[in-house]
């Protein structure tokens, strides 16, 4: 749920700026990794696409529950979810068709990966210092949730 709601955050973001940076690790090519970021924004299109206009079928139909007194909570959380995955969709719309990306290679990211195989408690500390040379203080929180190898 928390990785969901942070890459929307990040797609809402990203809707209204002209030009971002993009950090990837230096052990990947620059054209490796624009492709991957693509994909990914590709991905997030299709997804958020097809989900605010399931969620506002779904808005319209609770219309019918209006005839019941009280709050619609179901309109409620449709209606949410619509304009959560409308925003998300014009954010990653916007990131593959006019955004300005630049790109930068990071060596600190490559580091990262290949922490990832390396028992929790021993990278934690490298984690850390990554997270603080990058500026990214939610980053060691996330590496965690995220780490395919061993959690420790």
């Amino acid at each position: 749920m928390a990785d969901m709601i942070a890459e929307q955050r990040t797609l809402w973001a990203i809707r209204n700026e002209a030009s971002v940076r993009f950090l990837y690790p230096s052990d990947l090519s620059e054209a490796a990794a624009a492709d991957r970021r693509r994909r990914m924004l590709t991905a997030a299109t299709r997804h958020h696409g097809v989900w605010a206009v399931l969620d506002g079928v779904l808005f319209l139909a609770s219309a019918l529950l209006t005839l019941i007194p009280g709050p619609n909570l179901v309109a409620y959380y449709f209606g949410i979810r619509m304009v959560g995955h409308y925003l998300s969709w014009r954010g990653a719309r916007h990131g593959l068709d006019r955004l300005q990306w630049v790109s930068q290679a990071e060596p600190a990211l490559a580091e990262l990966g290949a922490l990832a195989d390396v028992p929790r408690a021993t990278r934690a500390p490298r984690v850390a210092a990554i997270a603080d040379a990058l500026q990214l203080p939610r980053l060691a929180a996330y590496f965690d949730r995220a780490a395919v190898g061993n959690p420790g």
